[in-house]
């Protein structure tokens, strides 16, 4: 295997690795986030309500975060 099959390898691992954090970062955030404000702020009168609605918004954000990352990698093989 040549210089250019390694770089090509390490640059599909890097763009798999940079979706997969995306997606678990938002819904950790989202996640993260309604629990904040159901524990912090209703001091817990509200769990688990805003701690849902924030994972599935952090969820919502990941996929939205998916769809970016495959447009912006077809758009860079189409400039190759």
């Amino acid at each position: 295997m040549g210089k250019g099959v390694w770089d090509y390898f390490w640059e599909l691992v890097g763009e798999a690795l940079g979706v997969g954090l995306a997606m678990v970062g938002a819904v950790l955030a989202g996640a993260l986030s309604g629990w904040l404000v159901d524990e912090k702020i209703f001091h817990g009168k509200t769990s688990p309500w805003f701690t849902i609605i924030g994972f599935a918004l952090g969820a919502a954000g990941g996929i939205k975060n998916v769809f970016y990352f495959q447009k912006r990698m077809s758009k860079d093989r189409e400039e190759k």
